[in-house]
């Protein structure tokens, strides 16, 4: 069938899915038809962060001329370019340009690591006047409480920047006067969204590693620190989401608002996600987290569905010089610290969760850790969806002489076989899989384990690690699908990435095999 002779809104559907690196600027020049269709696609969702300011003032001129081009966008990426003296970004949202030129806006996201805070209390101005807006990201290095009401925001994504040194926090009394800045904006929170359902704090994405904050001196009386602030409650918050991701970690004083939240809503939160950065040293290591995650867990009485992703982290300053880079960033550190931060879960009662996601950091040698963890899941009676997503495999670290070894369980046939006899038997979605992210290894780091940039050129000057890993993640075994379905008999979606599901012919089950998951 011709594309001419398909109905508009088929046409827009597919056109939707061309890239949007360059295929949909190329797709205005086909003819005058792809043009009006390409051209809501391109304004529905602008990300411009970090441009400069000619190319901002360009595009802003664009809109304000052309008033039909702003009603289209639904989602606007904002970000201040930091070499902007003349600081474009801030005078839009100053002059409340936004509002005039996008005023369907559903969702903004704001890169604020350079502002001062007093430009975030007019984004605030700017959010509490935005009729329709339902979700707000802010990238910014502390915390600025809410000044106005935002009545139909739905979710809201405070993501931490700048860096561990930060002069306040490094003195006790800047933690201190943290934590009450922290209770400062919950309250906000209670009083500015009370429609809001989604809550997600930490570290978004690797702008966490840098950012500038006005806050260079202790600003609150110790006096005020002292006022008791209630924690709030929200009473439409449903989910909740601590971000470490990436494997940016932000600094501890603010798992406080982890906790608080957890625990307030402990009776109403249906969906956790917990992201835990392996960074190594006090106090970022795994199990005051694991202490406070799972106890809070512990207590929630409606959650029913739970996520826990595991990554190889950044550096901090207060790792322990004593121990050496290689023995804390070693794969074997990784496993003790998974095992660390998952065993505060043991005696767990998950007897109303229904979906359950981990993603480990790596594939150990030994299924001990994921042994354990399936024989928690088997008191949840009413699992549903079960999601298990690993990293690369364990490798030994290699001297001049040696050669790069790998040790992992995955495809051992026999092993995979007997985690599929663990499995709990009311699933009826199982994924079982690398997370999909090792075509990106520089990204996330995923394949080096040590704190140096330069670790990678040391270990992979040939490009034989990656070479080996892909090796490895390519490979391709079977398992008889009746082993699955034996043991879970209302499973209705499978996928073991790198696994074909085989009948007793040995013939590839139609639909298991070559699947593709995006994370």
């Amino acid at each position: 069938m011709p594309l001419s002779t398909l109905p508009n809104e088929i046409l827009s559907q597919i056109l939707s899915h061309a890239s949007p690196s360059g295929t949909r600027y190329n797709c205005l020049l086909v003819n005058r038809r792809f043009y009006s269709l390409m051209l809501p696609i391109i304004y529905r969702s602008l990300q411009i962060p970090f441009i400069n300011h000619n190319r901002l003032v360009t595009f802003i001129r664009t809109v304000r001329r052309n008033s039909f081009l702003g009603p289209y966008t639904k989602s606007l990426c904002l970000g201040e370019d930091p070499f902007d003296n003349k600081r474009s970004v801030e005078r839009i949202i100053g002059s409340n340009d936004i509002n005039k030129l996008f005023p369907f806006l559903y969702k903004v996201e704001l890169f604020a690591m350079t502002f001062e805070r007093g430009m975030l209390y007019r984004f605030w101005a700017y959010c509490a006047r935005a009729a329709c807006l339902g979700e707000v990201v802010v990238h910014y290095p502390d915390l600025v409480p809410l000044v106005q009401p935002i009545k139909a925001l739905k979710k809201l994504t405070w993501s931490f920047t700048g860096c561990w040194g930060s002069p306040v926090l490094l003195l006790p009394e800047g933690w201190d006067e943290t934590k009450w800045i922290a209770k400062k904006w919950l309250k906000s929170l209670e009083s500015c969204t009370p429609e809001l359902e989604t809550l997600v704090v930490g570290c978004v994405g690797r702008e966490g590693t840098w950012g500038i904050s006005d806050r260079i001196g202790l600003e609150v009386e110790a006096a005020d620190r002292k006022d008791e602030i209630s924690l709030p409650k929200l009473e439409k918050l449903r989910e909740f989401e601590w971000r470490e991701g990436e494997g940016i970690a932000p600094v501890a004083v603010w798992w406080d608002i982890a906790a608080g939240v957890m625990g307030e809503h402990k009776d109403q939160l249906e969906r956790v996600r917990w992201e835990l950065a392996i960074c190594g040293g006090e106090p970022y290591s795994a199990e005051p987290q694991g202490v406070l995650f799972w106890s809070g867990v512990r207590e929630m009485k409606n959650l029913k569905r739970l996520e826990v992703a595991l990554y190889p982290g950044t550096p901090v300053p207060s790792q322990s010089i004593e121990r050496s880079a290689a023995s804390a960033w070693s794969p074997e550190r990784h496993t003790a610290e998974s095992y660390t931060f998952m065993s505060k879960a043991w005696e767990w009662d998950p007897r109303g969760l229904e979906e359950f996601m981990i993603r480990f950091s790596i594939i150990s040698a030994s299924t001990v850790l994921e042994r354990k963890v399936l024989g928690e899941l088997e008191k949840a009676k009413g699992l549903k969806k079960l999601e298990m997503t690993f990293g690369i495999p364990v490798f030994s670290s290699p001297s001049d002489e040696e050669k790069m070894e790998f040790h992992y369980w995955y495809y051992q046939v026999d092993v995979m076989t007997e985690i599929i006899k663990n499995l709990p038997t009311t699933l009826e979605t199982l994924i079982i899989n690398f997370d999909g992210k090792h075509d990106v290894y520089d990204k996330y780091r995923q394949y080096e384990f040590g704190p140096m940039e330069d670790t990678v050129d040391k270990w992979d000057e040939d490009g034989s690690i990656r070479a080996q890993i892909k090796d490895i993640v390519n490979q391709r075994q079977s398992i008889p699908k009746k082993v699955l379905y034996d043991r879970m008999p209302n499973l209705s979606t499978a996928y073991i990435g790198g696994y074909d599901l085989v009948d007793g012919t040995g013939e590839v089950e139609e639909g298991m095999a070559g699947i593709s998951l995006g994370h």
